[in-house]
Parts: structure tokens; C-alpha cells; sequence
């Protein structure tokens, strides 16, 4: 199935098509992958948090569709060129979207609740726009959203749940000033934030506890153009990166705030990809390739080697098999 982005979770997939549709393909209980299928919309990007798929349309307008409990489509009149979604645990989800001018939130108080009218979390002396924006629940808080200006990481954060926002705080940049955000939370540890620098490493800052002060930007080396960043089922963090040379590679921890492996390159060659914990212990990760088709990899545990690329497409599991079902990889 060709397509220009994807974003995924555990059990989903999406994807925007080469006509701006937007694909979804599923995994089943049994941990395999289904039929790609239309959804019946369209759109210029898509982000994936917890339940919630975050939609910009042809139209510039914001859309959003909550998976769990399933209903259909909520689409604003607000018009953005940044989105994303996260979600609280214990709570509803919450939509981001920036445009020229401000960043905008809405949230559910609980995944049933209907969506808050949108607030501004306005920049003010930041002045400008705010670009590669991304956000994560704080470890025993609320919401920490972060963003790029001129070449600074900022972020603004709720010490609770639901409590006011702090204000906006640099992180500053590494090397060369950031261009890109990926942020993610520390087992039994605070936030930490990836991104890419002038010089094309990756370099990444992090908290050893909610609300501590921040480690300095250490660098992850690597000459890439592209990241995403996943926390594998054993609480470590992975690093994917598409490379200078359009090669996938990444690098782990075995454990939460462990050692970090030496960059372990994957094969293939990419535009974009994903990265997610696996359905086993392991890791996943989706790939847009040089053809525009969808493929994946995995690990059935971190450390362990990883498979070939793969088509992302309908599989057939052993009980399909019996039931007349044509394979296309086996387990």
C-alpha cells in the first residue's frame, strides 16, 4: 500500500494515501495485521496519541477521531499547520494544533466527555511561530507540550492534571539550534526530549524526576535527517533515525535510564517511519520506503535481532490458516 506518512499505535495503523486519503489498517487479537481500508476522509498530515488520531484536511481545518469509545470524526473550524494529540492517563485525550500565530488546545475530561472549547496557550514574547510540535503526559502530572523557535526547544507544562499551564521555558538547542521534536517520559524518571542538530546528530535532554531540573543536550551521534522515539515493554528508550544516506538505524536502552547500545543499523532505506512498542516485547517500526510502499520491522525483545522488511499487509496467523486463509508470512 504506497503512502506519503503514517502514524501508528499498538493495535492501528494509519496512513495518508498519495490521493490524501486516509488509510487504516488494524491488528487483530491474535497480533496480526488485517486489511488495509478507507476511513472516508481525507487530509494533509495525521498524528497518533493514545486513542486519538489528529488530522490536518485539505482544507487547513483540524479533525479528530477518538478510537476508544469509538465515534466518528469531530472537525473545527480552526485551521492549523501543526497538530498532535496525547493523552492523560486517568483522563481524556488532548489535541494541539498551532498556526502562525498561537497554539491551541482542546481536551476531554474523560474519554466520554465531548471536547472543550479551544484555548490559546499564547507565546507572547516568544513572538513568531512555533514549529515540529509534539507533546506527552508528565509522569504524575498533567500535559507537557514542547515545540521549536528559532532553533530553541520550548515547552510549557500542568504540574497536575487539568491545573493551569506554566509558563513557556527554553530548553535551548544543541549545536547548530534544534529542528526537530520527538518527546516521551522516563520509567520512574521525568520527561526527555529528542531532537536533531545543526550538525545532524541526535541529541536528547531528560529529567531524572517529574519537575527536576534538566541534564544538559547530550549527543546520540548519528548523521540523520529524521527520528521518532519509542519506549520498548521493558521501560528503555529507543532512538530510530533515517540516515544522511536514507538508511534506517537506531539505537536502545535495555532498561530505563541504561546504557545506551551503539547505533545498530536495520537495512532498507526510508522517507519516514514510526516507532512503537511491539505486540510481543519488542519494538516495531513503520516505514514509508523510497517506492512509497508501507513496510515494518520488529524485535520480538530488545537486543534481539530484527526481521527483514516486511509489506505492511494483511497476515495470516495459524488459526487463519486452518480456516482456509492464504499466508503471506508466518510467525
Amino acid at each position: 500500500m504506497k503512502a506519503r506518512q503514517t502514524a501508528s499505535s499498538l493495535n492501528s495503523v494509519y496512513a495518508v494515501g498519495p490521493s490524501d486519503q486516509v488509510l487504516l489498517i488494524e491488528r487483530g487479537p491474535d497480533g496480526f495485521w488485517g486489511w488495509w481500508r478507507a476511513t472516508g476522509t481525507s487530509a494533509k498530515r495525521i498524528g497518533h496519541g493514545g486513542s486519538v488520531i489528529a488530522s490536518i484536511g485539505l482544507d487547513d481545518r483540524v479533525s479528530a477521531l477518538q478510537r476508544y469509545p469509538a465515534n466518528s470524526w469531530s472537525t473545527w473550524d480552526r485551521t492549523a499547520t501543526e497538530v498532535c494529540a496525547a493523552h492523560i492517563p486517568g483522563r481524556g485525550p488532548i489535541l494541539f494544533a498551532a498556526d502562525e500565530h498561537a497554539l491551541w488546545h482542546t481536551w476531554k475530561e474523560v474519554p466520554s466527555a465531548p471536547w472543550r472549547e479551544w484555548e490559546s496557550l499564547e507565546w507572547g514574547s516568544l513572538g513568531g511561530s512555533l514549529a515540529n510540535v509534539d507533546a506527552t503526559a508528565v509522569p504524575g502530572g498533567g500535559v507537557a507540550v514542547f515545540g521549536i523557535r528559532d532553533g530553541a526547544v520550548h515547552h510549557r507544562w500542568q504540574d497536575r492534571r487539568m491545573s493551569a499551564w506554566r509558563d513557556w521555558t527554553s530548553l535551548g538547542g544543541p549545536p547548530g539550534g534544534a529542528r526537530t521534536v520527538c518527546a516521551d517520559t522516563i520509567n520512574d524518571g521525568g520527561l526527555v526530549v529528542f531532537t536533531i542538530g545543526g550538525d545532524d546528530a541526535v541529541y536528547h535532554r531528560w529529567q531524572d524526576k517529574p519537575f527536576d531540573r534538566w541534564h544538559p543536550w547530550e549527543s546520540l551521534g548519528g548523521a540523520v535527517k529524521s527520528l521518532s522515539v519509542a519506549k520498548a515493554p521493558t521501560g528503555g528508550l529507543a532512538v530510530f533515525a533515517i540516515g544522511l544516506d536514507d538508511r534506517v538505524s537506531c539505537r536502545y536502552q535495555a532498561r530505563p535510564s541504561g546504557e545506551w547500545s551503539a547505533w545498530v543499523e536495520l537495512g532498507g532505506e526510508a522517507r519516514s517511519l514510526t516507532a512503537q512498542a511491539s505486540f510481543t516485547d519488542g519494538l516495531e517500526v513503520f516505514a514509508v520506503g523510497l517506492d512509497d510502499e508501507v513496510y515494518h520491522t520488529w524485535c520480538e525483545s530488545v537486543g534481539w535481532p530484527w526481521q527483514e522488511w516486511t509489506l505492511l499487509d494483511y497476515e495470516t496467523s495459524p488459526l487463519r490458516v486452518a480456516v482456509g486463509g492464504l499466508p503471506r508470512r508466518l510467525r
